[in-house]
């Protein structure tokens, strides 16, 4: 009869190490938690700002994510800034829509100090189609410049050439008297 022994202590460490770094939940369960906090935005933990291109995303450093689970303070201030990063984001984009602004995305971040960082990128639907207009008057009112500078320089040209005809005829009427 063989034996078999299997070493599970590794195992057993490594979930007592999980266990006490996160002693609450695991960290993803966590982060989901959280992001009930913030609805409309996609909550995540990372080390940076999402390189998301589209939507609106609010990151959370692992650093701030630790103080939080281990700092009752912290976690209440913590929750606080995100209801308040979810309010902000809904704010500036009704302000965007008010004045014919599109958010393209926004990307937020809340480091391991718990310091808040954001940026957007926004596009004025408005401006473009105006500018196309404005672009298009623009046009306009060169090629009326342009035609009225040619206008003027015909005419200046007629004046020349009528005083270079009559002076031609001074001239030859005076050159055939001296010879």
């Amino acid at each position: 009869m063989g034996m078999e022994i299997i070493n599970n202590y590794s195992n057993y460490a490594i979930q007592d190490m999980k266990n006490l770094q996160y002693p609450k939940q695991g960290l993803a369960a966590y982060v989901r938690e959280l992001a009930k906090l913030a609805p409309s935005l996609d909550v995540k933990a990372g080390s940076t700002f999402s390189s998301s291109r589209g939507g609106r995303t609010l990151t959370l450093s692992h650093g701030i994510l630790n103080k939080m689970r281990h700092d009752p303070q912290t976690e209440k201030d913590m929750k606080d800034m995100i209801k308040g990063v979810e309010f902000i984001t809904k704010f500036m984009d009704g302000i965007y829509k008010a004045s014919g602004k599109t958010l393209v995305f926004s990307n937020s971040f809340i480091d391991g100090e718990g310091k808040y960082r954001c940026f957007s990128r926004v596009v004025d639907s408005r401006s473009l189609a105006m500018s196309g207009k404005l672009r298009q008057a623009r046009k306009q009112n060169a090629q009326k410049l342009i035609d009225k500078s040619r206008e003027k320089t015909m005419k200046k040209r007629k004046g020349l050439q009528k005083k270079s005809v009559a002076k031609r005829s001074v001239t030859r009427s005076g050159v055939d008297i001296r010879l």
